[in-house]
């Protein structure tokens, strides 16, 4: 038993690295090759492993494409909660703003996220009665700006309609953002802050949502 628990934590620990390599080589191949010409081959080969290791913790690369879509939209909301927590004191357009920000910050850091993200709306676009489970993933970014959104506006609540339109059309702001400064800039340096779009998009929302009073007091 005493040489059988370090052999065990040694095959846990290649197992564990393995793992990491794969999540890894498949972000770095996916953004080199795209997600269509990406094959389970060129992301073994990336991660210097055999397709047996692959198949041993992706059962296809959908299910790689699957983690790597859900882990990048942990990353995202939890940014969100961590570095820019609504401040009741605030006003709703600093509020918001703040909320919009947070996202532009944290995919701003991700440019593999970001190329994962894009491609595979256009698959689901594209194949809307297919791949369920990643387009939960999407509804559940949604869900959780719709909540932010809310909290930013405080009362009187929003329709759920009229947060979900809310929560797509920031998504969109953020993701198209990003997508267009990757695509015009010639560097590949940190992505720009866009505080001045960022704070008149807020503006724009809170003045169409919000009655006249709630923007004046703040509350």
């Amino acid at each position: 038993m005493a040489q059988a628990a370090p052999k065990q934590t040694r095959t846990n620990r290649r197992r564990a690295q393995s793992f990491e390599s794969l999540v890894q080589a498949g972000l770095t191949v996916i953004g080199q090759r795209g997600l269509y010409e990406t094959t389970v081959a060129h992301i073994t080969e990336a991660a210097d492993v055999g397709k047996g290791t692959f198949y041993a913790h992706f059962a296809s690369k959908e299910d790689l494409v699957f983690h790597l879509v859900h882990h990048g939209f942990d990353e995202l909301i939890a940014t969100r909660a961590a570095e820019s927590p609504i401040s009741g004191a605030r006003a709703p357009a600093a509020h918001m703003a703040a909320l919009i920000q947070g996202q532009l910050q944290a995919l701003g850091r991700r440019r593999d996220l970001i190329v994962l993200l894009h491609q595979v709306r256009g698959l689901l676009i594209l194949q809307p009665e297919a791949r369920q489970r990643l387009r939960q993933e999407y509804r559940r970014y949604v869900q959780f700006l719709m909540g932010e959104c809310q909290r930013a506006l405080g009362s009187p609540p929003l329709g759920q309609a009229q947060l979900r339109d809310l929560a797509c059309a920031i998504a969109g702001f953020v993701a198209g953002a990003l997508s267009f400064e990757i695509l015009v800039r010639e560097s590949r340096g940190a992505l720009p802050a866009l505080r001045r779009p960022v704070n008149a998009f807020a503006a724009g929302i809170v003045s169409r949502y919000l009655p006249s009073a709630s923007r004046a007091t703040g509350t």
